[in-house]
Protein backbone atom coordinates (compact mmCIF):
# COMPACT_ATOMS: atom_id res chain seq x y z
CA UNK A 1 0.00 0.00 0.00
CA UNK A 2 2.39 2.32 1.13
CA UNK A 3 4.50 1.91 -2.30
CA UNK A 4 1.64 2.12 -4.46
CA UNK A 5 0.88 5.71 -2.60
CA UNK A 6 4.96 6.94 -3.70
CA UNK A 7 3.92 5.76 -6.60
CA UNK A 8 1.19 7.99 -7.06
CA UNK A 9 2.85 11.11 -5.33
CA UNK A 10 5.83 10.59 -7.77
CA UNK A 11 3.45 10.26 -11.09
CA UNK A 12 1.48 13.69 -9.60
CA UNK A 13 4.82 15.34 -8.90
CA UNK A 14 6.13 14.41 -12.48
CA UNK A 15 2.85 15.61 -14.01
CA UNK A 16 3.40 18.89 -12.12
CA UNK A 17 6.86 19.76 -12.61
CA UNK A 18 6.42 19.13 -16.66
CA UNK A 19 8.18 21.65 -18.20
CA UNK A 20 4.95 22.48 -20.78
CA UNK A 21 2.78 23.49 -17.58
CA UNK A 22 6.16 25.40 -16.08
CA UNK A 23 6.86 27.73 -18.44
CA UNK A 24 3.39 27.78 -20.48
CA UNK A 25 2.46 31.77 -20.71
CA UNK A 26 -1.14 32.32 -21.60
CA UNK A 27 -1.35 35.46 -24.44
CA UNK A 28 -5.27 35.29 -25.79
CA UNK A 29 -8.33 33.83 -26.38
CA UNK A 30 -10.04 33.15 -29.65
CA UNK A 31 -12.79 31.59 -31.63
CA UNK A 32 -13.00 29.76 -34.63
CA UNK A 33 -15.84 27.72 -36.24
CA UNK A 34 -17.87 28.08 -33.09
CA UNK A 35 -14.64 26.17 -31.19
CA UNK A 36 -12.82 28.19 -28.40
CA UNK A 37 -9.08 28.31 -28.25
CA UNK A 38 -6.15 29.59 -25.81
CA UNK A 39 -3.05 30.44 -26.76
CA UNK A 40 0.50 30.29 -24.66
CA UNK A 41 4.02 30.47 -25.09
CA UNK A 42 4.96 27.11 -24.87
CA UNK A 43 9.18 27.59 -25.15
CA UNK A 44 11.15 30.88 -25.25
CA UNK A 45 14.26 31.55 -25.62
CA UNK A 46 16.48 34.62 -26.28
CA UNK A 47 18.61 35.29 -29.01
CA UNK A 48 20.24 38.05 -28.41
CA UNK A 49 20.03 42.10 -29.94
CA UNK A 50 16.39 41.80 -29.36
CA UNK A 51 15.63 38.81 -30.80
CA UNK A 52 13.55 35.38 -29.27
CA UNK A 53 12.94 32.21 -30.70
CA UNK A 54 9.28 30.95 -29.31
CA UNK A 55 7.27 28.04 -29.77
CA UNK A 56 3.26 28.50 -29.21
CA UNK A 57 0.66 26.05 -28.03
CA UNK A 58 -2.90 26.14 -28.65
CA UNK A 59 -5.42 24.73 -26.56
CA UNK A 60 -9.24 23.53 -27.87
CA UNK A 61 -12.04 23.93 -25.55
CA UNK A 62 -13.44 20.79 -27.63
CA UNK A 63 -11.00 18.32 -26.09
CA UNK A 64 -9.02 17.99 -28.96
CA UNK A 65 -4.87 17.64 -29.18
CA UNK A 66 -3.25 20.64 -27.89
CA UNK A 67 -1.26 22.06 -31.41
CA UNK A 68 2.14 22.74 -30.99
CA UNK A 69 3.06 25.67 -33.33
CA UNK A 70 6.45 25.74 -35.58
CA UNK A 71 9.69 27.69 -34.09
CA UNK A 72 9.26 31.14 -34.29
CA UNK A 73 11.25 34.30 -34.29
CA UNK A 74 10.53 37.97 -32.82
CA UNK A 75 12.46 40.85 -33.75
CA UNK A 76 11.40 43.48 -30.42
CA UNK A 77 13.38 46.46 -31.72
CA UNK A 78 11.91 46.00 -35.51
CA UNK A 79 8.05 44.59 -34.38
CA UNK A 80 8.29 42.02 -36.69
CA UNK A 81 7.73 38.00 -36.17
CA UNK A 82 9.59 36.00 -38.81
CA UNK A 83 10.32 39.00 -40.52
CA UNK A 84 6.97 40.26 -41.18
CA UNK A 85 5.98 43.12 -39.35
CA UNK A 86 3.34 42.73 -36.87
CA UNK A 87 0.47 45.57 -36.89
CA UNK A 88 -0.81 46.68 -33.82
CA UNK A 89 -4.24 46.12 -35.00
CA UNK A 90 -5.18 43.44 -36.86
CA UNK A 91 -6.55 44.25 -40.50
CA UNK A 92 -7.32 40.54 -41.49
CA UNK A 93 -8.91 37.63 -39.45
CA UNK A 94 -5.19 35.33 -39.77
CA UNK A 95 -3.41 38.31 -37.90
CA UNK A 96 -5.73 37.89 -34.77
CA UNK A 97 -3.51 37.91 -31.78
CA UNK A 98 -0.41 38.61 -33.17
CA UNK A 99 0.30 41.90 -31.85
CA UNK A 100 -0.59 40.26 -28.14
CA UNK A 101 1.94 37.52 -29.19
CA UNK A 102 4.83 39.96 -29.78
CA UNK A 103 4.12 41.81 -26.58
CA UNK A 104 4.29 38.46 -24.22
CA UNK A 105 7.11 37.41 -26.04
CA UNK A 106 9.40 40.75 -25.70
CA UNK A 107 7.46 41.03 -22.63
CA UNK A 108 6.02 43.98 -23.01
CA UNK A 109 2.91 45.25 -20.79
CA UNK A 110 -0.42 45.93 -23.11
Amino acid sequence: MKLRNLLSCIAIASICTYPGYVRAQFVYEGMRQGIRYKVYIYDKQAMGDGRWEFQTKAVYSSGSKPYFGDRRIADCTNSTIDGKVVRAIAKYRYEEGEAALLLAVCGMSR
